[in-house]
C-alpha cells in the first residue's frame, strides 16, 4: 500500500495532467489544482529563414497584420482544424514551456469538434503527442462546455448545449455525462469578423482588418430589440480604399452590423432547431424543461441570449465565465478516469479490424 501510494505521489510530481482548448482564436490550458494556466491567441510568429519562434499569443498578434521583413505571423487552426501541422506544434509547445515547470511529459485531455473527422481527430493527436503529450485524450467540446456549464454526470436529463467559439459553434445534446448527440458548425465569431468585412467592402469599397472587424462586432453588435441602442450607434473604422489605395474612414451603424451578422445567426438557429427536430421525444421534453445552456466567447455577444429564446421559445441560461467553460470540463474529466474512458473519442479502427467476418461475393 505504502508503495502503492508512493508511486502515485511521484507520478503527479514528475508528470503534468492538464486540460487543453484547442481553439481557432485562443488557446486555454487548465489544472484543477491551480485554474487556468494560459489564455492566450492561437497566433504564433515564426522567423522565415530558420523556422524559430519569435512570439506566440498576444506578443504575435500584436505583429499580424504588420508583420516585419522576415517574420511570418500564423493562425495555425481554422474552424477547429489543424491547417498548419508543423506550425500548431510549435505553437503548442511553446504555450505548454510556459506553464510547465521543465519539459515533462503529460497526460492532457483536449477539446475538439463534436464533427471533426477521423483524419482531423488524428492530427490534433499527433500535434499534442509532439509538442509533449504522453497520453492524449479527445474529449468532444460540446459534452467539456455542459460539464464546465454545471452538469453532472448523475443528471439523466437530456440538455442542448450551444458552445459558440471562435472558428466553430458546437450544438450538442448532453445526457448522463455523455454525448447523445453532436454537431459542428462553421458560423462562429470568425466568420461574423468575415461577414462584416465582406458587407463594408461590397458597400464602402473599403478592406479593413481582423482587429477592426472584431472590434466592430464587440461594440455594435446588438442583436435584439431590448438591446440595441438608443438611436443609431456608429463607430468610425479606417481601412483601405479598393480603388485607389489610400486610407479611408467610414462610420459603420449598428443596423448595418445586424444586417452583416443576420445570416450567420440564422444559420446557428437552424442548427438549434435541426438538433431538437432529430432528437427522440424524451430527450426534446427534458429540453423543454431544462433549456439550453449557451456557451463559447459568442454568448457575450449583445442579445445572443435573447435571439435564442425568442426563436427557440426556450429558456437561456449563460454561465459566469462562458469563455472558460470548454477547457473546464475537461479538466473535470482529469480527475474522473472511469469517466474520461466512457466519453472520450475514440480511435476509429481499421476496416478488416472492426468487422466481424469479411464476406466474399463472387
Amino acid at each position: 500500500m505504502r508503495v502503492q501510494f508512493t508511486t502515485k505521489l511521484l507520478e503527479k510530481f514528475f508528470k503534468h495532467e492538464l486540460a487543453i482548448d484547442l481553439g481557432s482564436v485562443n488557446t486555454l490550458i487548465y489544472d484543477p489544482s491551480e485554474g487556468i494556466l494560459l489564455n492566450e491567441p492561437s497566433v504564433v510568429a515564426i522567423d522565415k529563414y530558420d523556422g524559430e519562434v519569435i512570439a506566440v499569443g498576444h506578443h504575435a498578434l500584436k505583429l499580424l497584420g504588420r508583420e516585419p521583413r522576415g517574420i511570418e505571423v500564423h493562425r495555425p487552426i481554422h474552424c477547429g482544424t489543424i491547417f498548419n501541422f508543423e506550425v500548431t506544434t510549435k505553437m503548442l509547445r511553446t504555450f505548454l514551456l510556459k506553464v510547465m515547470d521543465g519539459y515533462r511529459r503529460g497526460d492532457f485531455v483536449v477539446g475538439i469538434p463534436g464533427s471533426a473527422t477521423p483524419v482531423e481527430q488524428r492530427s490534433v493527436r499527433d500535434a499534442v503527442r509532439d509538442a509533449g503529450g504522453g497520453r492524449v485524450d479527445l474529449i468532444d467540446e460540446g459534452l467539456a462546455a455542459g460539464l464546465g456549464a454545471g452538469l453532472s454526470f448523475d443528471d439523466e436529463r437530456a440538455h442542448l448545449v450551444v458552445d459558440i467559439g471562435g472558428g466553430t459553434t458546437n450544438i450538442a445534446i448532453v445526457a448522463s455525462g455523455g454525448i447523445v448527440s453532436s454537431i459542428s458548425l462553421p458560423a462562429a465569431g470568425n466568420a461574423m469578423d468575415e461577414a462584416i468585412r465582406d458587407y463594408i467592402r461590397s458597400k464602402y469599397c473599403v478592406h479593413i482588418g481582423e482587429c477592426s472587424a472584431e472590434q466592430v462586432k464587440k461594440q455594435l453588435g446588438a442583436l435584439h430589440e431590448e438591446n440595441r441602442f438608443e438611436g443609431e450607434a456608429s463607430l468610425e473604422v479606417v481601412g483601405k480604399n479598393l480603388i485607389d489605395g489610400s486610407a479611408s474612414a467610414i462610420n459603420v451603424t449598428s443596423e448595418e452590423v445586424r444586417e452583416a451578422l443576420e445570416p450567420i445567426l440564422s444559420e446557428i438557429v437552424a442548427g438549434a432547431q435541426r438538433m431538437i427536430e432529430d432528437a427522440q421525444p424524451e430527450a426534446v421534453a427534458d429540453i423543454y424543461y431544462a433549456g439550453i445552456i449557451l456557451t463559447g466567447g459568442g454568448s457575450l455577444l449583445k442579445g445572443m441570449k435573447e435571439r435564442l429564446k425568442e426563436e427557440l421559445e426556450l429558456h437561456v441560461t449563460v454561465p459566469e465565465n462562458p469563455m472558460t467553460t470548454v477547457v473546464i470540463g475537461a479538466g473535470v474529466l482529469l480527475g474522473d478516469h472511469q469517466q474520461l474512458y466512457r466519453c472520450s473519442v475514440k480511435q476509429d479502427l481499421p476496416v478488416w479490424e472492426g468487422s466481424e467476418e469479411l464476406v466474399v461475393t463472387w
